[in-house]
């Protein structure tokens, strides 16, 4: 178990604490992402003041969880698959980490437009301007190394 909190005391895997958390992974997807219990976790974060600033202590409600996955799918992400299994000493080991990248949803673009920007977006289609601007959309950045 020593081992196991010193490897995720590294200021690289706080930091991937950080984006789960930031992403709005509730601790069990934390935990299980760590390879530890819920329990365990609560522990961590309780003992150790790192975890407990990394993953922090104010849980995201259900809508502040919906509307960050949704600008997250908006804009695009880079997602890190983890395969784990079990070595011949009976612990979990990484057998492969793999980098994939989700491209941006324009449906879930929509969405975001018309509930975040509500009246603008939605006059902006209704109208027929006649300087056309190509249908360029800025979305705000969202931070992915958090």
């Amino acid at each position: 178990m020593t081992n196991k909190i010193n490897e995720w005391l590294t200021e690289e895997k706080l930091s991937e604490l950080k984006s789960l958390a930031d992403g709005g992974e509730t601790m069990k997807a934390i935990a299980t992402h760590i390879g530890i219990t819920v329990r365990t976790l609560e522990k961590w974060r309780a003992k150790y003041p790192e975890i407990a600033s990394a993953i922090g202590y104010r849980a995201l409600s259900d809508g502040e969880r919906v509307e960050k996955a949704l600008l997250r799918r908006a804009v695009g992400y880079t997602q890190t698959e983890i395969t784990r299994q079990k070595g011949k000493d009976g612990k979990l080991e990484i057998v492969k980490t793999v980098e994939k990248q989700v491209m941006p949803s324009t449906t879930a673009q929509i969405f975001w437009l018309k509930n975040k920007c509500g009246y603008e977006w939605d006059s902006a289609l209704r109208e027929d301007n006649e300087e056309d601007e190509g249908g360029v959309v800025v979305l705000p950045e969202i931070d992915n190394e958090q």
